[in-house]
């Protein structure tokens, strides 16, 4: 009798993308859109610049080359996290053991230590890694709100960029969302920031495009609120498409006003949008990292190296958040604030909190010697 293995033929034979859709098709759930995104920008973005067309062309020295393209984007502070080039070379792996799996592959080439050799070590414990601390949270909402009343009572409606910036902390400083989540990311067309019509300030959610690529709901707290809808009655929106954060940028909002077919104005182009409803572009993850460093050094935040450029950072935020919740409420209230499919997600992150609990209780056992 005929074997049916490797129907698709050898590996010479099989196309990348085909071999990827079979792939997907035995996926489920919200690891299976992240595989589909990953695997995706992996082949579009990195694989069609280069020879490999077919399973037998992917080698270890292909993935060697792009273990180190991934360990230079996540190099500096505006690359990938270190943990997210790991997660996104295992995104691959994961794809050629199934080829292994099922014989289109003699042998898994990203599993070699000489391909996975260059990717980042990842050895920082949760320790120390940045959390918003109370007492930094507590300096940075306070210094942005004051900013705000200050901007208001002196320019009335012209008060946007504090008042936005004050909402824009207060979500980030009490909500858990990803910075991603809510700003644009000039690398995926996709994440082109938080829109009004994703705010539902009667309910306290927002629907932000998640991690898992699907629309997730985050809660807000009291205490996001009031800027909330400061922000909102400040600019008025003409459309409930329009960003939650947009940007001032003034070379952003020219493009966007030529690109609606509008000779360039003689005024500001943030009062010429507002006038004519042009849509504006959202700020972006890399234009709130600059802010964010501006605010650290002005508001003086404790805790911080100024001097060495230290601040704020967006994920920082997100750490922030899950410590209070998972010292006050336990582990399953940051999961589920935190929206970690995968528990040990969770567990990993606050470890340094486990083992400094632990080491409290061991201690009243001993003394008791």
């Amino acid at each position: 009798m005929t074997s049916n293995r490797n129907s698709g033929g050898s590996p010479a034979q099989i196309p990348l993308k085909a071999a990827k859709d079979e792939f997907l098709r035995e996926q489920k759930g919200n690891y299976s859109s992240n595989l589909k995104y990953n695997l995706e920008k992996w082949l579009d973005d990195w694989i069609d610049k280069r020879d490999e067309e077919t399973l037998a062309d992917v080698t270890p020295l292909t993935m060697r080359h792009y273990a180190n393209y991934l360990e230079r984007r996540s190099r500096g502070d505006t690359g990938i996290a270190e943990s997210s080039a790991r997660t996104y070379y295992n995104y691959v792996s994961a794809f050629l053991s199934w080829a292994v799996k099922v014989e289109k592959l003699p042998e898994n080439p990203a599993e070699k230590e000489r391909a996975k050799d260059p990717l980042p070590t990842g050895t920082t414990s949760s320790s120390e890694q940045q959390f918003w601390e109370p007492e930094q949270r507590r300096t940075i909402t306070d210094f942005v709100d004051e900013r705000a009343r200050a901007a208001i009572d002196k320019e009335g409606t012209g008060a946007f960029e504090e008042v936005r910036d004050r909402a824009l902390v207060y979500v980030l400083a009490y909500t858990g969302v990803r910075g991603a989540e809510v700003l644009a990311d000039r690398r995926v067309d996709r994440r082109n920031g938080l829109r009004w019509s994703d705010v539902y300030l009667e309910n306290g959610m927002i629907e932000a495009f998640g991690k898992s690529q699907d629309r997730e709901e985050v809660g807000l707290t009291g205490q996001t609120l009031e800027p909330l809808r400061r922000l909102r009655t400040l600019v008025d929106p003409p459309a409930e498409s329009w960003p939650v954060f947009p940007s001032r940028h003034p070379p952003s909002l020219y493009k966007r006003i030529a690109d609606a077919g509008h000779e360039k104005p003689d005024g500001d182009p943030w009062e010429y949008v507002l006038e004519t409803g042009i849509e504006p572009p959202s700020m972006s993850t890399s234009g709130t990292r600059t802010l964010l460093k501006r605010l650290s050094k002005e508001a003086e935040v404790p805790g911080l190296d100024l001097e060495e450029n230290e601040y704020l950072t967006l994920h920082g935020a997100r750490r922030g958040v899950g410590e209070t919740l998972y010292k006050e409420h336990g582990a399953q209230r940051a999961q589920r604030t935190l929206r970690h499919a995968d528990p040990k997600t969770t567990s990993e992150m606050y470890s340094h909190i486990e083992a400094s609990e632990l080491g409290e209780d061991n201690t009243a056992v001993f003394n008791d010697e």
